[in-house]
C-alpha cells in the first residue's frame, strides 16, 4: 500500500475543515500543487525551472512556469525548491517472478513474490513494467485487473503472457524457457498467437536467436506467418534478436519492435534506414551486455541504492560473479560492447523510436535498479540525459499506450522527485528524495525497512 505524505494529509485536513468538512456545505478542495522545483516534463525538451505541477484524484490537471499555472484556490501546496521531478520510468522490457533474493526458481512465480517486485519498481521509480513473454499462466492477468481496479498498488504491471519459440528454444535462463510456447509448424505457430490473443496480453513476443548454435532458432518460415497472424489479430510483435541479418529480415517481414541490438556486428546504415521507413521501435537492453566487458565488479554494485533493495548476500554473489575474468576476455567483451553504443548512437541520430527495455528481473540483474544504469548506458552512447529521459519514460509510455511518462494533463500523477538534476548528470536519477503514483507516494521507508 502507498500512503500520502503526512504534510500533504495534514493540508487536506485542514482544507477539508475550511471548505465544509466541519458541516459547511461548501465543497471540499483535493487538489495539491507541487511548487518550486526544476520540471522535466518527459518530452525531451528543456527543464522548466521553478515549475508547477497540480495533480487532482491521482491525475494531473496543470504543469508548466510558476507564471502560467494557476493553483487552484484552496489547494494544498508542497514546496519543492531545490528539487527536481521527472516522470516515472515505463520499462518495456522485464520480467516478473522467478527471482526471490539468491533463488532463481519457477516455484518463485506467486502472488506474494511478484506483489514484493512490484513495489522494488516502484521504490526505485519505475511506474510502469512489462513482463515480456514469460508469465506462465493468467496470474499476471489477475494482478493487472487489481491494479486497473484499485486494490493493488506497486508498479503498474503489463504483460504479454507467453511468447513463441521453436520448441525448447525460448528464454536463455533455463529456469524461464519453458514459459515460451514452442512452434515447429506454421498451423502450431498460428494456433499459439490465436492462444495469445485471446487474452489481455499487451504485446506477442518471439525470440529469434540460436543461442551460440545451441539450439534451432525460430526462421522466417515460421516468424513470418506469427506477425502475420499477429497482426491480424491487432497484437504487435517483439523479437528478441541477436544477428543483425536476422534483424533486416525481421523488418522486412513487418516486425513491430526489438527487444535488443544486433551483438554480431555493428548495425549498418541500411539496417537503421529500414528500421526508421518500417517505424520499428528498439530496446537498446545494453546493461545485461555491459558485464562482459568487466574483469572486476563495476561501481554500480558498491553504490548505496543498490543494498536499499537487495540483500548483501546477493550483493556478494554478485561481486563473486566477477572473479576469475581475465582481462583479456574483458577487453574483448569491451569491444563488442563499443559497437552497440555506436550502433545506439546510429539509431537515435537516425531518429529511431529508442524505448527502456532494460531486462530486469533476471538472476542478479536487480529490478528497479538497473534501470537508471541503463540510462547511464544510452548516455555513454554519446545521446543527451534529456533524450534518455525521454527514452525512458514518454517514448515507451507512448507505444505501449498508457497515460504516464509525461507530466501533462490528464495523466496519471506518476513522478519522481529529485534531490539533484539529472540533465547535469544522468547518475542524479539514483538520487530519489521521493515518489508519487496516481498521486499518492510510495512509502519507500516502510519497504526499505521491510527488505533490510
Amino acid at each position: 500500500m502507498t500512503k500520502r505524505p503526512t504534510s500533504v494529509l495534514i493540508g487536506l485536513l485542514v482544507i477539508s475543515a475550511a471548505c465544509g468538512g466541519g458541516g459547511s456545505d461548501g465543497p471540499a478542495i483535493s487538489a495539491v500543487a507541487y511548487e518550486g522545483a526544476t520540471v522535466i516534463t518527459g518530452n525531451g525538451g528543456p527543464p522548466l525551472g521553478g515549475g508547477v505541477i497540480v495533480v487532482d484524484n491521482g491525475v494531473i490537471t496543470d504543469v508548466g512556469l510558476a507564471a502560467n499555472v494557476a493553483i487552484p484556490e484552496g489547494a494544498t501546496v508542497v514546496d519543492l525548491a531545490g528539487k527536481t521531478v521527472m516522470p516515472t520510468m515505463v520499462d518495456l522490457h522485464g520480467h516478473v517472478g522467478f527471482v526471490d533474493d539468491l533463488s532463481f526458481d519457477s516455484a518463485n512465480y506467486t502472488r506474494e513474490i511478484i506483489t514484493d517486485q512490484l513495489d522494488r519498481y516502484a521504490y526505485h521509480g519505475v511506474g510502469v513494467i512489462v513482463s515480456l513473454g514469460t508469465d506462465p499462466g493468467e496470474l499476471a492477468f489477475e494482478i493487472k485487473a487489481d491494479q486497473e481496479a484499485g486494490t493493488q498498488g506497486g508498479a503498474r504491471l503489463h504483460t504479454a503472457f507467453r511468447g513463441i519459440a521453436r520448441p525448447d528454444a525460448g528464454p536463455g535462463a533455463a529456469t524461464m524457457r519453458p514459459t515460451a510456447l514452442g512452434a515447429s509448424t506454421e498451423e502450431e505457430a498460428r494456433e499459439a498467437v490465436r492462444a495469445i490473443a485471446a487474452t489481455d496480453a499487451d504485446f506477442l513476443k518471439i525470440w529469434v536467436d540460436d543461442r551460440g548454435g545451441s539450439v534451432e532458432k525460430l526462421g522466417p518460415d515460421l516468424y513470418r506467418p506469427i506477425i502475420e497472424e499477429a497482426h491480424a489479430n491487432d497484437l504487435r510483435v517483439i523479437a528478441h534478436i541477436f544477428y543483425a541479418k536476422d534483424a533486416m529480415e525481421l523488418v522486412e517481414a513487418n516486425i513491430d519492435g526489438f527487444a535488443h541490438l544486433a551483438r554480431d556486428v555493428e548495425m549498418d546504415d541500411e539496417l537503421v534506414a529500414a528500421i526508421v521507413e518500417n517505424d520499428v521501435f528498439v530496446m537498446p537492453n545494453l546493461a545485461v551486455s555491459e558485464r562482459a566487458r568487466n574483469a572486476a565488479p563495476p561501481a554500480w554494485v558498491d553504490l548505496p541504492m543498490l543494498s536499499e533493495s537487495t540483500s548483501a548476500d546477493a550483493i556478494d554473489r554478485i561481486r563473486q560473479s566477477y572473479e576469475n575474468r581475465d582481462e583479456e576476455t574483458a577487453a574483448r567483451g569491451a569491444e563488442s560492447f563499443d559497437m552497440m553504443l555506436r550502433s545506439l548512437k546510429k539509431l537515435s541520430d537516425a531518429g529511431v523510436t529508442l524505448v527502456l527495455g532494460a531486462d530486469t528481473g533476471i538472476q542478479d540483474h536487480i529490478q528497479g535498479y538497473m534501470e537508471h544504469y541503463e540510462l547511464e548506458l544510452i548516455v555513454e552512447a554519446g545521446i543527451s540525459p534529456a533524450k534518455a529521459i525521454e527514452i525512458a519514460t514518454s517514448a515507451p509510455a507512448a507505444v505501449l499506450g498508457t497515460n504516464t511518462g509525461l507530466l501533462a494533463p490528464g495523466n496519471r500523477a506518476d513522478f519522481i522527485v529529485l534531490n539533484a538534476n539529472p540533465i547535469y548528470s544522468i547518475g542524479n536519477t539514483r538520487d530519489i528524495d521521493s515518489v508519487y503514483l496516481n498521486g499518492e507516494a510510495v512509502d519507500r521507508e516502510s519497504l526499505r525497512a521491510r527488505w533490510q
